[in-house]
């Protein structure tokens, strides 16, 4: 099997609530060809001052500058992996096997990208704790013992860079939008990845804690926000489909 290098980048802005959790798992993987990169763009709570305590890549980006793809663009751009995998700052990878998968996975030549599960942090609401662990055990009992579901069309949620991985090339082939800046961007890179005739994959097997600690009220506002943002994505590719062929 080979052993190629993964980049985990991560972004963030006043994480310090979670960051320390993020990268005490990351430096705890039993995997080690790996980078950490923290993409910040102008945190003051203290979160520099955990993240100077770990062996990580700070690269740091004016806070005026950042929308999601910019800060993602610029994490890959500063890569040396082979991968690139994505998390929040907030995205606490649950087994210490995680970067192993990931690797495990990308031996498959036809394998583009690939996402995982979301479960919510001990601090999450009860909201959120209910709602993502019904999607977490419907995947699981949807795999009927595969190791991962191959995907060949877009649907929200695919490839949500809380969680998610790609090959650095395609990457760099397919950079994020900035014009999807706020949202829906790594759909449309998902998009692109499968038109060049790539799977996405999805794994259980990828867990993360993430969560905001949404209220209900503040729960179904942001899964309404999450339609809208696929609606525009799929106006975008729309827009632009000359451009995808």
């Amino acid at each position: 099997m080979k052993k190629l290098k993964i980049s985990v980048i991560i972004r963030t802005y006043n994480e310090v609530k979670h960051i320390g959790e993020v990268l005490k798992s990351l430096t705890e993987q039993t995997y080690l060809n790996h980078e950490i990169i923290i993409v910040d763009s102008g945190s003051v709570d203290g979160t520099l001052d955990i993240i100077e305590r770990y062996p990580v890549k700070l690269v740091s980006i004016n806070k005026e500058d950042f929308n999601y793809s910019y800060a993602s663009n610029v994490g890959v751009q500063n890569s040396s992996g082979d991968i690139v995998c994505f998390l929040s700052g907030h995205s606490v990878p649950v087994y210490k096997n995680y970067l192993e998968k990931i690797n495990e996975i990308f031996q498959e030549t036809e394998i583009g990208a690939c996402y995982g599960e979301v479960i919510a942090l001990p601090d999450g609401s009860i909201t959120e704790k209910i709602f993502n662990r019904i999607g977490y055990l419907k995947s699981k009992l949807s795999l009927n013992n595969k190791r991962f579901f191959l995907e060949n069309k877009i649907h929200p949620g695919i490839f949500s860079c809380s969680n998610a991985c790609a090959r650095k090339k395609l990457l760099l082939k397919y950079p994020f939008k900035v014009e999807l800046g706020h949202g829906g961007e790594d759909v449309e890179v998902a998009y692109r990845i499968i038109q060049d005739g790539y799977f996405v994959a999805k794994s259980v097997e990828l867990l993360v804690m993430h969560s905001h600690g949404s209220s209900l009220k503040k729960f179904i506002k942001e899964y309404k926000a999450w339609g809208k943002m696929y609606e525009d994505v799929l106006n975008f590719i729309k827009k632009n489909n000359d451009k995808y062929q």
